[in-house]
């Protein structure tokens, strides 16, 4: 009887220990953040430096998505119509890792150079620039203020030359440029500098994408931007858009009632930390602890970026976090912001593309910027770096007859449109058709031919030897 009681307690208690060790081992896959990669592996330097298990899932789960999106005109499958007004920012942001894919994979480097051109080619379709025209804030979305799309584009434009040496956008990316500058001396010593998103809207972290843009214009053409342009709006913001007490940056600047807006925004602050860094030395980095103070909070092994100083925790202020924080290479908090990110966003195994996405209804639109953010290896290590070109880039082309209808397509092509296709002499007939600067080359060619005898023997004759094979083969690809 004793001995039967004692077996009795004893299997209580074993069954109460196993449940408590269940309940701890159901909390620890629950709640804590396992199976993921160190996060100083996220910041060894080069040629150690690895893609990591997460960075390789969620690449191909991207890939897959812009191969499709390319594939489909201006159909945006599974894209949030709601948010379409931040298509732009998930296009472009996405393509902002991938040079530093490019330093850290190069055996795939020619993956990601075809990545960033669909990147590109999706970034010019009119449902991600319509809002500014359909807003009525323009007769087009590049010529005047919207620094909000046309700074990315040209970002865009100047990090996929410098990357990969290739010149299809190289027409374009001069043209927009010199609006961008020409724009920002229409400012100069007046009451702002830079350029708006909106007529009445000028937005810090907007204005460091463009200012980054002509930067990268100096360092493939020699031009000097950087210590005109660029400073200008560098000594504004300085001066004008940040706060005395904390040294962060404040939320907006109005120009028609000379008013700033002196909200601190963390995704804002986290972003021009960021792209602010080619331009200002040392003094960021007496910053950033400034923005982990009075921006981010920790929980254990988690962190979160709040909305706005004493605000709520913001997703979106928590991926422009992980930017700030590779910017800065600080890999403890990087680690927690990583972890709150991967594991209550779900990162998990996809099975159409066999790579990793986010359970979560805008998967599309976050999981490009999040893994880019994870691969970045800070801008000065992107722009020094030795991309194996030379002086290709001396010679400024000649942008004399372009305009902006040359580089943006004026409507939309998807399934049910109803629209007639324009004939090619007006302009882009196909969407494939603003796939680079395929005017100027279709122009060299119609006029040589047109020069050509009827009885021409061979091309010769006609002159058209002189244009380079590898152009005509880039530029007059099926789909011209």
């Amino acid at each position: 009887m004793v001995s039967a009681l004692i077996f009795r307690k004893f299997s209580v208690r074993l069954l109460l220990a196993m449940i408590i060790v269940g309940l701890i081992i159901w909390g620890a896959v629950r709640f804590l953040p396992l199976g993921f990669p160190d996060s100083a592996a996220y910041f060894e330097p080069m040629p150690e430096r690895r893609l990591q298990s997460d960075e390789i899932g969620q690449l191909r789960s991207v890939t897959e998505d812009y191969f499709k999106l390319s594939l489909s005109g201006d159909d945006f499958a599974d894209w949030n119509t709601e948010q379409q007004d931040f298509w732009k920012y998930s296009i472009a942001f996405a393509a902002y890792g991938l040079p530093s894919a490019m330093i850290i994979d190069p055996d795939n480097q020619a993956e990601y150079k075809a990545l960033m051109d669909m990147m590109i080619w999706k970034m010019k379709s009119k449902k991600v620039w319509g809002d500014f025209t359909d807003r009525g804030f323009g007769a087009d979305p590049i010529s005047v203020q919207n620094i909000m799309y046309k700074g990315h584009l040209n970002l865009m434009y100047g990090l996929y030359q410098m990357s990969t040496g290739d010149v299809r956008y190289a027409r374009e990316f001069t043209w927009l440029t010199q609006q961008i500058a020409d724009e920002m001396r229409l400012h100069h010593e007046g009451i702002y500098e830079g350029v708006t998103c909106e007529p009445n809207a000028w937005f810090v972290e907007c204005n460091t994408i463009s200012m980054l843009s002509l930067h990268i214009y100096d360092r493939l053409y020699g031009t000097a931007y950087t210590s005109n342009e660029i400073q200008w709006s560098l000594d504004f913001i300085m001066k004008r858009m940040r706060d005395p007490e904390t040294g962060l940056f404040y939320r907006a600047y109005l120009p028609n009632h000379d008013l700033v807006k002196k909200q601190i925004s963390g995704y804002a602050n986290a972003w021009i930390l960021t792209f602010l860094t080619p331009f200002t030395g040392d003094e960021l980095d007496e910053l950033y602890p400034s923005f982990k103070e009075n921006l981010v909070e920790e929980f254990g092994p988690y962190a979160a970026v709040l909305g706005q100083t004493e605000g709520d925790p913001d997703q979106v202020a928590q991926i422009f976090g992980l930017w700030a924080a590779k910017e800065f290479n600080d890999p403890e908090l990087f680690g927690k912001l990583r972890n709150a990110v991967d594991k209550f966003g779900r990162l998990g195994p996809e099975v159409e593309s066999a790579g990793l996405a986010y359970d979560d209804p805008n998967s599309v639109l976050i999981n490009g910027v999040i893994v880019a953010s994870k691969m970045h290896l800070g801008w000065q290590a992107v722009l020094d770096y030795d991309w194996g070109y030379g002086d290709e880039f001396a010679q400024i082309p000649d942008v004399s007859e372009l305009s902006w209808r040359d580089i943006l397509p004026t409507r939309s092509y998807a399934m049910g449109d109803g629209h007639t296709l324009p004939t090619a002499d007006e302009q882009r007939a196909c969407p494939a058709c603003f796939w680079g600067d395929f005017k100027s080359i279709r122009m060299q060619v119609d006029q040589r031919q047109a020069n050509c005898p009827t009885d021409a023997a061979d091309s010769a004759s006609c002159g058209l030897e002189s244009l380079d094979e590898s152009i005509l083969e880039r530029d007059l690809a099926p789909g011209m």
